[in-house]
């Protein structure tokens, strides 16, 4: 029973992948789109993060009343000792097991609880529970608050991924589309993920061939509250390069200033045109001619859907 209920998780993961993972080309173009019409790229991974919350709690509740029928009052420390048996991915099996510790994996590590401490944390935490608990009003809702606690590890472990690997991957496939997008091509008019090197220190995020050489371009998805991440880009790229960021806030003026007397060209992609303003400072400085950007929204994203998969590609 209750590994028909994680057969079942995977399944309804399987055919809604595009809903709950942003690695996929389909989720990576929509999200391309967006930020090349200089929209807040988090409202669309807060939809597939909210959409993988949603139904990993699910899964949760079936699991719990599964494991409660199948295992009685001790179903937390059955379901754990069952766990390796269970016929789901073994980083699943991973999550499951912490979060059934109410664990994330950062707290299992803070608190130095090795995977063959489980049972008996495990153990520990229920009956610190039961005391908790023992003649409360509550009581009745002792289980139901077991299974919020697992919520909460789930929640936390969720979305601390989903923004930590989502944010990277934004940024590498936009990059990189971007620049196919105004007309140059990956490999020989400029390239991304560039490795650090004797010369470099820090890994390049794109660099472009121009008449002169070549300039470099950084990337972060920055919000406001972090104008020294992208004072630090400025001096990362030097003359000429480019640096692009969602949205600034305190000390904007002082960045540009900073900007400008570098002469390094800051982009702002939230409700700006970033495209435009990209091709605008490359054209004066490329031998080739580029594509003047597509101000329509829907020819943008017949473009941008159009391109290969291969570009919207990832591996975590």
């Amino acid at each position: 029973m209750v590994n028909e209920s994680c057969l079942k998780y995977q399944d309804w993961l399987s055919q809604n992948v595009s809903l709950t993972e942003l690695s996929v080309p389909s989720s990576l173009k929509k999200l391309t789109l967006h930020l090349a019409l200089g929209r807040n790229y988090r409202v669309i991974t807060e939809e597939n993060t909210r959409a993988k919350l949603l139904i990993t709690y699910a899964w949760l509740a079936d699991l719990y009343e599964k494991a409660r029928d199948q295992y009685g009052e001790y179903w937390q420390e059955q379901l754990l000792q069952t766990l390796p048996d269970l016929n789901i991915p073994p980083e699943e099996k991973k999550n499951l097991s912490l979060w059934l510790l109410g664990l994330t994996r950062k707290t299992a590590q803070n608190l130095e609880i090795k995977p063959a401490n489980f049972p008996e944390f495990l153990h520990q935490a229920i009956l610190h529970c039961n005391d908790l608990f023992s003649g409360h009003d509550f009581i009745n809702h002792q289980e139901h608050a077991w299974l919020l606690l697992m919520a909460g590890a789930a929640t936390l472990n969720i979305r601390g991924s989903q923004k930590s690997f989502i944010g990277k991957a934004a940024e590498r496939v936009f990059l990189k589309a971007s620049l196919i997008l105004i007309g140059l091509t990956y490999g020989q008019d400029f390239w991304t993920g560039l490795p650090s090197d004797v010369e470099v220190l820090r890994e390049v995020d794109a660099e472009v061939l121009t008449r002169r050489g070549r300039i470099k371009i950084d990337m972060g998805l920055i919000a406001e509250g972090n104008p020294e991440v992208i004072t630090d880009k400025i001096l990362r790229v030097q003359q000429n390069g480019i640096v692009l960021f969602d949205k600034i806030g305190a000390r904007a003026r002082t960045v540009y200033q900073n900007a400008e007397r570098l002469n390094v060209k800051l982009i702002q992609i939230r409700h700006n045109q970033p495209l435009i303003e990209r091709y605008r400072h490359l054209q004066p400085l490329v031998s080739i001619e580029l594509n003047e950007p597509i101000y329509s929204e829907s020819e943008l994203e017949n473009h941008i859907y159009g391109l290969p998969d291969d570009i919207f590609t990832l591996s975590h």
